[in-house]
């Protein structure tokens, strides 16, 4: 079976540089969806706590529940309306305006606000209606926060969103006085909108990809020495010499030049790795050459290493595919082992 090796080290480094710009780790909050981007829910989550983040997010209530003991809360950004309920660490999100009068009373929410995403979110017209039904449903309002549609591009819209953000919080201190609602935190940054900001003057920032190793701004916004944290390995499972001339794997994609070693390694698309065809030439990160196309669980590889590392930069898989680092590092099967070290 392929391996997974997380590491230690990278990872304190990574936080470093975001809590330096967010003004300290409490001010951080650990996007861990999606598996933690595919680095493993369960090893990640106490490796974070372990290193000083206090308030992580999660996609499901399931994740948050297995995940709350390490930290002083945690956020649930999609559950569906009817999976509310109250719990002392778990915050839900409220993503639209109808969805607050099936929370039940007591519970603890953070409100979704519409700045120009046009996703979900309840709008700036919404928040005193929503403001009379939480003080009259005594909800616990932790935060108010938007998203950033365009944080990693050079254009306007990133000050537009965060200009329409600024008059919510304004609206907010107004509105909540008249219902007797307590002062709540903001947030607006992912990891793009942090790295960017010259200042930044918000309770939390939401960081996910950037805690991973990986930052897609331009160089503009300047360079930041992030560091993967993941590294995907994989063991020989046999080898052979490959004849000048011979063809390798389904549809004999790759042809040897010249006589030639030609492993097999026990990796492949069910792994949740994408499915190379073998027309592009795609390395390893030991620059051997995959040879043909990737299987379902194996590929083809110039080398009789007894274990290699397939990749530990998405950003080369993700180029070759003309896609995202999320895109690679989410789809890693879930079965596939994964330790820190």
């Amino acid at each position: 079976m392929p391996k997974i090796k997380l590491y230690s080290q990278n990872l304190a480094s990574n936080l470093d540089i975001l809590a330096k710009k967010a003004g300290g780790k409490e001010k951080l909050i650990a996007v861990l969806k999606d598996n933690a981007y595919g680095h493993g829910l369960s090893v990640f989550a106490p490796k974070a706590a372990s290193l000083g983040i206090v308030h992580a997010i999660t996609r499901e209530a399931k994740e948050a529940l297995e995940i709350e003991e390490f930290f002083q809360d945690v956020i649930v950004l999609s559950e569906h309306k009817e999976v509310f309920f109250k719990h002392p660490k778990i915050i839900f999100a409220v993503n639209e305006f109808e969805a607050l009068k099936n929370v039940p009373s007591g519970a603890r929410i953070a409100l979704k606000v519409d700045t120009g995403m046009h996703r979900n979110g309840i709008k700036s017209d919404e928040i005193e209606d929503a403001c009379a039904i939480i003080s009259q449903k005594k909800l616990s309002l932790h935060s108010i926060f938007t998203h950033f549609r365009s944080a990693d591009e050079i254009s306007g819209e990133f000050f537009w969103q965060r200009k329409n953000f600024d008059e919510i919080k304004v609206k907010y201190a107004d509105i909540s006085k008249r219902y007797s609602l307590p002062k709540v935190y903001f947030h607006s940054c992912n990891s793009a909108a942090l790295l960017r900001c010259n200042k930044f003057d918000e309770d939390f920032a939401r960081v996910g990809i950037a805690m991973y190793g990986y930052c897609d701004l331009p160089e503009v916004f300047g360079k930041f020495e992030l560091k993967p944290v993941l590294e995907l390995f994989a063991k020989r499972v046999s080898t052979k010499e490959l004849k000048i001339g011979q063809r390798v794997g389904y549809g004999g994609m790759f042809t040897a030049n010249k006589n030639m070693i030609s492993s097999l390694y026990d990796v492949g698309y069910s792994d949740g790795i994408l499915r190379y065809d073998g027309k592009a030439k795609l390395k390893t990160t030991n620059k051997s050459l995959i040879l043909g196309r990737v299987s379902m669980d194996s590929m083809s590889i110039n080398s009789d290493e007894e274990e290699i590392s397939i990749f530990n930069d998405a950003t080369v898989w993700a180029k070759h595919f003309n896609t995202i680092s999320y895109d690679i590092l989410v789809k890693l099967n879930a079965r596939i082992a994964r330790e820190f070290v």
